[in-house]
């Protein structure tokens, strides 16, 4: 019997200690959305030439989004699930709400905008693909596999972004399981000289952009 309850109460403590900890990740993330997860929609809002009645409006509401997730953090009875939850949907309230200001022009110009990000972001590619080939001495057929890897992976990710009937946590585990097979097939294109290179620019690429934020 006392074995039982040592062990139920160790259960107990492990359990409350995950959840604890699986809080302060979520609190961190949220913090970290708060501060700086705000300047791409930012950006993009400036370019859509709202009226002040709309950027009030979208002040209002940002700030209404504010004060509810600052609520949920002070209220330590609701599951790790029930908050989660409670917070996709608040997430969910104030993209539409946003979304049902915009006119049907400024809709369009935001469409517009998006193609162009990915526009870019395909130059991007590209650029990285021609210093890749140079530093790991890519074959052609090398090369063309990546960039098909790339494209599959791209068109994937994106329809996951987009998939509304799934909420953040599901997409989160699907990008990253998404994440880890591209990793693995990466490893049947590459040799094992160039894995190795390409983790080394990985770490160099990393340490720039450290110095870079200082």
């Amino acid at each position: 019997m006392k074995k039982l309850l040592v062990s139920l109460l160790a259960i107990t403590v492990i359990s409350f200690s995950a959840i604890a900890q699986e809080k302060r990740a979520m609190k961190h993330h949220d913090e970290k959305m708060l501060k700086g997860g705000k300047k791409g929609p930012d950006k993009m809002m400036k370019e859509l030439n709202l009226s002040d009645a709309q950027k009030s409006q979208v002040k209002a509401i940002r700030e209404d989004h504010r004060k509810q997730m600052q609520a949920l953090k002070q209220n330590d009875k609701m599951t790790v699930k029930e908050l989660k939850d409670r917070k996709e949907a608040i997430r969910k309230d104030e993209k539409a709400k946003i979304d049902g200001l915009l006119t049907s022009e400024q809709k369009a110009k935001m469409a517009e905008l998006k193609v162009q990000r990915e526009a870019r972001e395909k130059v991007h590619y590209d650029k990285k693909m021609v210093e890749m080939k140079s530093k790991l001495s890519l074959t052609d057929d090398q090369v063309a596999r990546l960039k098909s890897l790339h494209e599959s992976n791209d068109a994937k990710m994106k329809s996951i972004k987009e998939d509304q009937t799934l909420n953040r946590d599901a997409k989160k585990q699907q990008l990253e399981a998404l994440r880890n097979k591209a990793q693995e097939e990466r490893k049947t294109i590459l040799n094992a000289d160039q894995l190795k290179k390409m983790e080394e620019m990985k770490k160099g690429g990393g340490k720039g952009r450290k110095q870079q934020t200082k």
